[in-house]
């Protein structure tokens, strides 16, 4: 999806470059080009994961289970606030 969104960008700016003797298309060019900075920037060393959301409630609901078991280590403990934060809508 995201890659999908990237691409979009790039023609968005290779298209807006064709038509840059218009300055409304010389302002888009400039905004395509940041947004994909932006994106880049945000995503670097990361990894994408996009799950449906039952599935999430219930891989949250299991490292709940291992929280209260005492069974979770740092990694799946920041894994399941993630989880959290996201159901959520927390950014």
């Amino acid at each position: 999806m995201l890659t999908n969104y990237r691409n979009w960008l790039e023609s968005e700016l290779k298209l807006l470059g064709n038509a840059s003797h218009h300055a409304y298309s010389f302002g888009q060019a400039n905004m395509a080009k940041r947004a994909i900075e932006r994106l880049d920037q945000e995503l670097s060393n990361k990894i994408v994961l996009a799950i449906e959301r039952s599935e999430a409630a219930a891989t949250l609901a299991t490292l709940d289970a291992l929280a209260a078991a005492g069974d979770l280590d740092a990694s799946l403990a920041a894994l399941r606030k993630r989880l959290a934060d996201a159901l959520a809508g927390v950014a």
